[in-house]
Formats: structure tokens, sequence, C-alpha cells
């Protein structure tokens, strides 16, 4: 049996804007943690920590539907090679999105739940942050640079 995380959170933003900051490399250290190149599906991933260049997490893109969903595959270094997986869903609500996010397979046993209540922290405080998306400084959307 494992455990699963799940946290949710409305923001003022468009689904656009918020799943450039879920997918684009230059979003997401804004929030979360760097990463060395845009997401896209099928593909390995790293989020490195920007104060020392070490990866603190990583992946593989497993599925991608843009603007409305995401799964990763997903560890750190405390689960010793263990994979979880991370979802994230998009809806358009009024005035801006609901970002949902689902952390499962997470391991169950007492000797390993500091490791889930640090994810569980984690979460809270990385997508609150997603609050001050109207902030941040935006490059242009993806679709405009084509």
């Amino acid at each position: 049996m494992t455990l699963t995380i799940r946290k949710s959170v409305m923001l003022s933003a468009s689904k656009d804007t918020v799943w450039d900051h879920l997918t684009r490399a230059e979003l997401l250290g804004k929030w979360f943690n760097p990463a060395r190149a845009d997401l896209s599906e099928g593909q390995p991933y790293e989020l490195y920590n920007a104060a020392n260049d070490n990866t603190l997490c990583w992946g593989t893109v497993e599925k991608l539907s843009p603007k409305d969903h995401m799964r990763w595959s997903f560890t750190v270094s405390p689960l010793n090679g263990t994979m979880t997986t991370v979802t994230w869903d998009l809806e358009t609500v009024p005035g801006g999105t609901q970002l949902s996010l689902v952390h499962s397979g997470l391991p169950e046993g007492a000797e390993d739940f500091a490791v889930v209540l640090g994810f569980d922290k984690g979460w809270h405080e990385f997508m609150g942050r997603l609050h001050e998306i109207d902030k941040m400084d935006l490059p242009t959307p993806c679709h405009e640079l084509t």
C-alpha cells in the first residue's frame, strides 16, 4: 500500500499562463525548482538547486495533454530510486484556473513518513507560490514565438 498527497489551488491566471509555469524551464524556477530544459512528453527531466546546481528531483514526463493534464514519474535521493507519480490537472474556473496535484506511490512505512511529510509541506509551499504568477516576469508565450 502507498500514500497519496492531494493539493489544489485556485489561481487568478489563465490556463495558458499556469501551463507555461508548469512546463517551461525558465518559469519552473520561479515557483518550484529550475529545469535544464522545457518539459516534453516522453522525455526525462531534472530539476536542480539554483544555488549549487545539484539535481534535486528527476524522472520522465510520461503524459502531456497541453493546458489540461501532465503526469511525471518523480523521485528524489531520499527515496533511494523508488519512482513515484505526480499528476497535474488544470481546469478553467470563473476568473482563473484551478490547479490540482496528486502525488501517488509514496512509501507507507513509518520509517519513510518523514519523507512523505516533507513532500506534503513542500507541495503546499510550492503551489502557494503560484498565487504570485501575475507578479512574475513572463517571457513571450510559446505560441507567440512561431
